[in-house]
């Protein structure tokens, strides 16, 4: 099943109250949907920008929870001091 994803900044969910919280989180409108890919292989990944700083939302279009997903940075992006 596809992955659903929406900004939730600690900031702006502090702003709302219950009820708008629940709408925002319950509309399509405010996420998007990173399509399913065969896993069988490692190397057949997602690759999707994060805007650091931020929070993210993510569970699975059927309200399904997950129990683990790993995410990294690629090579290309980290840092070293």
């Amino acid at each position: 099943m596809r992955l659903k994803i929406t900004q939730l900044d600690s900031v702006n969910e502090d702003a709302m109250t219950a009820e708008n919280r629940t709408a925002y989180l319950e509309s399509d409108d405010n996420y998007s949907v990173v399509p399913y890919k065969d896993k069988q292989d490692p190397a057949n990944g997602w690759a999707m920008p994060f805007v650091t700083g931020h929070r993210y939302r993510l569970h699975w279009e059927s309200g399904l929870d997950f129990d683990e997903m790993k995410v990294w940075a690629s090579e290309r992006w980290e840092t070293t001091d």
